[in-house]
């Protein structure tokens, strides 16, 4: 090839580049959407009719030229089922496009349970390149029944490295093991997002149907492990069930012991009475930390799945609901009776006070009225 048919063929790849991303602000203008300028919490503005549109052209998009990644981002953040009718046409071994497959019908998953091969050995780094690897993501991503039954037949077959690998790949999904060997996803579709300070009311979508507060202090609990004073990262005032909820709807922690790298555990009994159970695997620390200042907060409706990994639009602490995991998925397990945790919210760390810009996460077993917090 000639230097000038080499250059022929970058101008005519820049030109179509352009043209693609020019074909993406059109559809992002003529959804009322501000063009080149639209940020992730813009696609939340969107109506029920809109998000439908947006679903069609971003598919339209995906045929003609390229998938248009952050459209489709926002998709599956808004709604995976928006993408259901379009699943026929992508792939779940795309590690975006997977994503798909939350919530996916039955009607669809036949073929992916197929893939489980009981003698799957993976790699040293799974991904969903593996097509055994990517059919069971998918599988615990759509999260039914019958996905999970066979999922769980599938993990009881392979040899021990495998199925410790299998383990913590279906982590990603947010589906654990429980002693038993039962398969769950541990979190629950529920969830209230706590509105920032600066949010107009012109921007919502939805009236605040809770109250709450941010960073509440919990008078004569003090932390058995460093003595600082317990505190609520994040509460809501009134009964978890009447909002549906899981229990307890509320984020007990020490900041001093969250800060130095460990898990707080806290009692809560049937009466309401908070005790501290200390907290494990805390650097050494000499002094209390102080926590952020007290702010009221409202409560409005929140996707399930805020992101599925932290994405530009996780800007808001919340109550039930998906974890969206800083780094890899990993929620520690009861430390009385050892099963897994259920995930019950998270507050953004804006302030940077006990990690780099990340997340406190709260996970709670009921029945031994255990609430355990970390941060990523």
């Amino acid at each position: 090839m000639t230097e000038k048919d080499r250059l022929t063929q970058i101008w005519d790849e820049h030109a179509a580049s352009d043209a693609c991303y020019e074909r993406e602000v059109a559809l992002l203008e003529d959804l009322g959407l501000p063009g080149e300028d639209t940020e992730a919490a813009d696609y939340q503005t969107l109506t029920p009719e809109g998000r439908v549109l947006l679903a069609e052209g971003v598919m339209e998009l995906r045929r003609n030229s390229r998938l248009f990644e952050e459209g489709f981002t926002a998709l599956a953040e808004l709604d995976p089922t928006l993408l259901h009718p379009y699943l026929g046409e992508l792939s779940h071994q795309h590690e975006l496009e997977s994503l798909a497959w939350t919530d996916a019908p039955p009607s669809v998953l036949a073929p992916l349970m197929a893939e489980l091969k009981t003698d799957w050995h993976p790699r040293r780094d799974v991904s969903v390149e593996d097509p055994v690897a990517a059919a069971a993501l998918a599988l615990a991503r759509s999260g039914r029944e019958g996905a999970l039954r066979a999922l769980e037949a599938w993990v009881g077959a392979l040899d021990a490295g495998a199925r410790q690998e299998a383990l913590s790949w279906l982590r990603r999904a947010n589906v654990v093991q429980r002693t038993s060997g039962k398969l769950v996803r541990n979190f629950t579709s529920t969830c209230l997002e706590a509105l920032p300070e600066e949010a107009a009311e012109d921007t919502l979508t939805e009236a605040p149907v809770a109250r709450g507060a941010l960073w509440r202090s919990i008078p004569d609990t003090p932390c058995t492990k460093c003595g600082s004073e317990l505190q609520d990262a994040l509460l809501l005032d009134g009964e978890a069930a009447d909002c549906g909820l899981p229990w307890p709807a509320r984020l007990p922690t020490c900041l001093t012991c969250l800060t130095a790298g460990g898990t707080v555990h806290v009692e809560l009994s049937p009466d309401n009475t908070l005790s501290s159970l200390g907290a494990d695997g805390t650097s050494a620390h000499s002094r209390s930390v102080e926590p952020p200042e007290y702010q009221e907060v409202e409560f409005v409706r929140g996707r399930t799945w805020r992101s599925i990994m932290m994405s530009d639009g996780e800007r808001l602490h919340r109550l039930g609901g998906a974890p969206s995991w800083v780094e890899y998925p990993e929620a520690p397990p009861c430390p009385r009776c050892k099963e897994p945790m259920h995930a019950v919210g998270q507050v953004r760390d804006e302030e940077a006070l006990f990690s780099d810009v990340g997340m406190l996460y709260g996970v709670a077993c009921e029945a031994c009225h255990i609430i355990s917090t970390f941060s990523q």
